[in-house]
């Protein structure tokens, strides 16, 4: 496989991953990634050289991986991770991008034993049934990725979470670029400065919404200054700039703005897709939305099971003024709308249960319309980003 940067985190990976990818291409480079979960198609997880895999290789490749596996055990994500790493090694790229499934220490991405850089971005409570319990225990799952003398850039954590993280890098001896520490990434006038120990230099806000994506910004640019001074990739702040202003990565904070769901609209409405799923998201998108719609917005959800439904929501409970609770169709481990909507009458939120997305809208949000309140987000998981698209493409009779 072309050199490999492996990135782990709860948040952001996904953001971190494509910021890269997109300021290396504007550089003229041939990128590889790996991501998880795919949205629509499975091709999504592999991109070869900038494109999306074809059916025919993935076929083929998934074929051969079937062959050598035989009766073996074996899940989704590990087949998947050998025929992407398979298709890697067999077409020409600068770089591989690749994101950890879950965790990092025992993910099916860690065989990658000699990155050049590897990436923790922002580290919350998720999946605690495989991670652990405490922030501080997942923090040590995720260190897993780190490996002897490779730098690991850091995204800015907490305390508790950084000092696991530094405990672990001296074990490993990899050699760390912290936010906060040795570089900074903020919003400042509408633009967002990085710095570092021998810069300051100022970028347009990237394309993808919200504060947190400063952060991820900045994982992604710290990532460059190495590559570009340690490895002499040549990376320039023109690259960055362009690669930052043309990342497009779906279902965070996406702005829908064609197809059927969108002609149900009056012209002056906005629809959003957000594929935050975990209480550090909720938190995230809650500040988003008090920054931008203080007005309140109508709310379609959709969780997967075992997710904490009202903690999620408590978060975005001020400016809900309804909630639709819809079934996640993609997500065979979809929790049900009838508790959904109990959780959320539970606090205080006003809910309806919906049979899709469109009927959310229907006969719902347009019929309790809010004086003032033209926007609607679709939020709890990233599955829900297909049954959009389903909706929203299918062909009207």
């Amino acid at each position: 496989m072309p050199p490999a940067i492996h990135i782990a985190g709860t948040n952001g990976k996904g953001s971190t991953l494509a910021f890269i990818r997109y300021i290396m291409q504007a550089a003229g480079y041939k990128v590889h990634a790996y991501t998880s979960p795919h949205l629509v198609n499975f091709n999504e997880r592999i991109v070869i050289a900038g494109s999306y895999i074809d059916d025919n290789e993935l076929y083929s490749l998934l074929e051969e991986c079937r062959a050598v596996i035989a009766e073996q055990p074996i899940t989704l994500f590990e087949a998947a991770t050998i025929a992407a790493f398979l298709a890697f090694s067999r077409h020409k790229a600068d770089i591989t991008l690749v994101e950890v499934g879950m965790g990092g220490r025992l993910d099916a991405t860690n065989v990658i034993d000699n990155p050049i850089l590897t990436i923790i971005t922002s580290i919350a409570l998720d999946h605690t049934e495989y991670l652990g319990p405490t922030v501080e225990t997942i923090a040590g799952e995720k260190a897993g990725i780190m490996k002897p003398n490779i730098p690991c850039v850091i995204a800015p954590q907490k305390k508790s979470i950084m000092n696991t993280l530094e405990f672990h890098a001296i074990n490993k001896k990899s050699p760390l670029y912290r936010g906060g520490l040795e570089w900074n990434c903020k919003k400042k006038n509408n633009k967002m400065v990085f710095q570092s120990a021998i810069q300051s230099i100022e970028f347009p806000l990237p394309s993808l919404k919200g504060d947190h994506q400063v952060i991820n910004a900045g994982n992604a640019i710290a990532a460059c200054s190495i590559l570009s001074g340690k490895y002499e990739f040549d990376i320039g702040e023109e690259d960055i700039t362009s690669g930052l202003q043309c990342t497009y990565w779906p279902a965070r904070l996406e702005s829908i703005k064609e197809g059927n769901l969108i002609f149900l609209l009056p012209k002056d409405w906005q629809l959003f897709l957000d594929g935050a799923h975990n209480n550090d998201g909720a938190r995230v998108l809650s500040q988003w939305v008090k920054d931008n719609f203080a007005e309140g917005i109508y709310m379609v959800f959709g969780v997967t099971r075992n997710r904490n439904v009202e903690e999620f929501l408590e978060h975005l409970k001020p400016y809900i003024k309804l909630l639709c609770a819809v079934c996640v169709k993609s997500e065979p481990k979809a929790t049900n709308t009838n508790l959904i909507r109990e959780k959320a009458n539970n606090i205080g939120i006003k809910a309806v249960e919906c049979e899709s997305i469109g009927d959310a809208i229907s006969n719902h949000i347009l019929k309790a319309s809010t004086q003032n309140v033209k926007t609607i987000l679709i939020c709890g998981s990233l599955f829900l980003a297909r049954d959009l698209s389903t909706e929203n493409n299918q062909p009207t009779s």
